[in-house]
This record gives C-alpha cells, structure tokens and sequence, in this order.
C-alpha cells in the first residue's frame, strides 16, 4: 500500500494555529490584545507599512498633476487666481495636466534674486513660460533673452487680423545671435482690453506676449480661442 503523504510544513501551521487559537480562547479581552501586540507587533508594523505605501500609490495615481501648460505675470503680483484655477476647465485640459500662473516675478534683480539666480529667468530657462502678461520693461526683458516668438507665427488668422486692424501689435526691432536685426511683433496690447479686465491685471501690465516653452500647442490654441471669445464679447 502506498504511504501516505504528509505536508508537514502545512501540518505545523496548522497546529500552530490550532494551538494559538486555543490559547487565546483562555485569556481575557485585555490579555488578548496584550499578547496579540506582543508576540505579533512586527508583522502588525509591517502590514501597517504595506497599507500606508498602497494607500500612498493608489492617491498618487488618482491626483497626481503634471503641469502642461504656463502664465506668467512680470512686474507685477495682481492677477485673477479664481481664472487660474478655472483655466484647466476651459482649455479642456485632461484629468492630470495642470495649468499654472506664476506671478511676483520682476525684471529688476535686486528684487527677484534666488539661490540661483534671477527667478525669472530661471522659470523661463525651465520652460516653464508659454505666455506671459508684462509692462513695457516685462516686454524688452523677455526679448532679450530670446524666449518670445512673434505673435504673427502662433496667433490664428481671426485673432490675429482683429490686433492688426486696432493697431495694437507692439513692434520691435531685434537682433539675432547671428547679427541679423529684424522687425517682430513681439506682443500685443491689452489695455483697456476685455482680456486685461478678465485676469485681473493692474493698469501697468499692459501687454501680451507668447513663449510657447512647454510646447503644449493643443492648449495654446486653446487658449487663443478664449482670448478671442473675450474680444468679440461672447
């Protein structure tokens, strides 16, 4: 006859399971829980940890925000925050792309140093800048270093034709790294615009420009779409 095969590992576990269950059965509520956290307090800990670090991912994965598209305020700290946390509704932005304005960030170094340098700057060579709402000084600042296209190459032909014909392109002569100097409308004035009224902005910032850094050319267009809606009043 063929013997019987036992696992004895399974059998130990059983026992031992047997065994603490018949313990337990002896002691009072208090001394249970006394001897539960005694004998059991690391795997406690550990099933603990494991719950906190699932817990943590399972968030994570349902609010995590990567920012896609960004405003930028210069000279100035005034701006519309309740547009800002609208402006993922508007552009139509998916669940976890996020929208950003920076504002308080100043041409002048003696105000806007960081660790590392101008903030401004350091925000710009991060990308972090796809329009931007500045005062004249905000407009050459920008040029200067080379981060604003020209509002002809990336505005819509609707919107772009209505700036032309109210004569509120702001033109300016700039020289490239090769030497090449060239006439670009670099930006474009809001002033008295219902885009200024709608952000907020204080009398000094008086110009539109458009970096398109992050590249994000879905929610500029966008974006253009809400500056012409405003425009025409609808």
């Amino acid at each position: 006859m063929m013997e019987k095969y036992i696992d004895n590992e399974q059998e130990s576990v059983n026992k031992t399971f047997k065994g603490e269950k018949k313990k337990l059965s002896q002691m009072t509520f208090g001394q249970k829980l006394e001897y539960i956290f005694e004998y059991y307090k690391v795997h406690m800990i550990i099933a603990l940890i494991v719950l906190i670090v699932l817990g943590w991912c399972i968030h994570h994965a349902m609010t995590y925000v990567q920012y896609k598209f960004y405003g930028m305020v210069i000279n100035s700290d005034q701006y519309s925050t309740e547009v800002e946390a609208q402006m993922h509704d508007i552009l139509g932005m998916e669940k976890h792309d996020g929208f950003s304005i920076t504002a308080d960030l100043y041409t002048d170094d003696t105000a806007n140093m960081g660790g590392y340098g101008n903030k401004l700057d350091i925000y710009v060579m991060a990308g972090q800048m796809d329009f931007a709402f500045a005062d004249e000084e905000g407009v050459e600042h920008m040029v200067q270093l080379g981060a604003i296209r020209d509002i002809k190459d990336t505005a819509p032909a609707d919107i772009l034709k209505l700036w032309q014909d109210q004569g509120r392109l702001y033109n300016m002569e700039v020289t490239d790294d090769d030497g090449v100097t060239g006439s670009y409308d670099v930006a474009v004035d809001i002033s008295d615009s219902p885009i200024h009224e709608y952000f907020g902005l204080d009398e000094n910032t008086k110009y539109l420009m458009v970096a398109d850094l992050s590249g994000s050319e879905e929610y500029l267009e966008r974006f253009y779409e809400l500056l012409y809606k405003l425009e025409i009043g609808e």
